[in-house]
């Protein structure tokens, strides 16, 4: 055999074998299955890179750091621009349509995921540039800064500091102060739902703080307590492959130097059984919570499953509690009286996805308080949906971020 020969083979072999490594099958009833297949498989190839990296003595997140260039062409007539409000480099697009206004109107604060740790504005600007088209309203997005260079709150604070300035400001964009949406996708949608919770806290102490008109969250991640939920065990493969999710909590709250913890966090073994004020919150989060008809008849963890792993140190097990207890990195576990406050809630989830049951669980409490809350089911779709739907005009994805935005430009337009 030539040394030719011998080359080819070698180099097809590798290529076979590092697309079988990298290779994570989605179910066949997934739309636009194979545009999807190829984003989750590169996920698999950068986390791949990512825990390679990481063995090295390196930063894990590099590989997932490039960000897309900037749209070259906008819809006719949209304005782009970018501000600094409270500290923090934002970007304000503003439709034709809204541009023609006599009075103010609503405004979207829209919040990119990537788990606290990825992502910025331009990996979310399809987004939201559908976002400003689809509801004619202003939409303003923060680039804060990432962790875990910048772990929590620096994430939640430049979140909330360029929301705050956004409404003081409100006057300039020819927005409505008492029509503003706070809405973002996965950890997105925590830190979205987080703001919201601050704002309430600020107000009982400040009456003439105005709380947003709306929250409206895609994917959320809403609490690291239960990560054996039902649609963690059945789809936490399809994204958050390797532990990713509970990576992404840990780089948040200070622990990148502790990834290790991931599989401790995985199985729950962070949640102490024997803490008072832990079961207090599980009970927020159990899965008896969740309707049936989304379980597909898959295995249920309960408290009684969970093993505490008691070897944690002090520290750390410390700084665990505390990340389950505040609800600014936890805001699905806020009180009662909180989330009663929440005027109006909308969340997109997805069945194929591990956080589909935060949102779940988020809609069926705030019903339960008595509260308006509307749930928009993807069942057969994976996480970042949104994102895809963005990227790809005239498909499945699209057509349902176009419902979504249509019920948020409804719910504000009937305040």
């Amino acid at each position: 055999m030539g040394i030719l020969k011998k080359v080819g083979l070698t180099v097809a072999a590798s290529v076979v074998l590092f697309g079988y490594l990298i290779h994570r099958p989605i179910p066949h009833d997934v739309p636009h299955r194979f545009k999807y297949q190829m984003l989750i498989n590169l996920v698999s190839m950068l986390e791949l890179m990512a825990t390679a990296t990481q063995k090295l003595g390196y930063s894990r997140w590099w590989p997932y750091r490039p960000s897309p260039p900037f749209p070259s062409t906008l819809p006719d007539g949209m304005k782009v621009e970018n501000e600094m409000l409270g500290g923090v480099e934002t970007v304000i697009i503003t439709p034709r349509i809204f541009q023609e206004r006599k009075e103010p109107g609503p405004a979207i604060v829209f919040i990119h995921g990537g788990g606290w740790v990825l992502g910025s504005i331009n990996t979310s600007i399809m987004l939201l540039i559908q976002a400003a088209e689809e509801t004619g309203f202003v939409v303003m997005s923060p680039e804060y800064r990432l962790a875990p260079e910048h772990p929590f709150p620096a994430p939640y604070d430049d979140c909330m500091n360029s929301t705050i300035s956004f409404m003081k400001s409100s006057k300039r964009f020819n927005v409505d102060p008492k029509k503003i949406i706070l809405s973002g996708d996965s950890a997105g949608g925590n830190l979205a739902m987080a703001v919201y919770i601050g704002l309430i806290e600020m107000q009982a102490s400040d009456p003439t703080v105005e709380l947003p008109a709306m929250q409206a969250l895609l994917n959320p991640l809403l609490q690291p307590l239960n990560f054996m939920t039902p649609s963690y065990e059945q789809s936490r493969e399809f994204m958050f492959m390797n532990n990713l999710a509970p990576k992404f909590v840990l780089a948040y709250i200070g622990l990148n130097d502790r990834l290790e913890l991931a599989d401790v966090v995985a199985r729950n073994g962070h949640v102490d059984k024997s803490d008072v004020e832990l079961i207090e919150k599980w009970n927020l989060v159990s899965p008896n919570l969740i309707p049936d008809k989304y379980k597909r008849g898959g295995k249920v963890f309960e408290l009684d499953d969970v093993v505490y792993d008691d070897t944690l140190d002090g520290d750390v097990r410390k700084l665990m509690k505390e990340m389950i207890l505040n609800t600014k990195i936890a805001p699905l576990l806020a009180s009662n009286e909180i989330i009663s406050k929440i005027k109006k809630t909308l969340v997109l989830v997805c069945g194929y996805d591990p956080l589909r049951d935060d949102g779940i669980l988020l809609v069926e409490r705030i019903k339960s308080l008595g509260g308006s809350a509307e749930l928009q089911h993807l069942p057969t779709s994976l996480h970042a949906a949104s994102i895809m739907g963005a990227a790809m005009p005239g498909s499945y994805y699209h057509q349902q971020n176009k419902i979504f935005f249509k019920s948020v430009k409804n719910a504000v337009s009937t305040n």
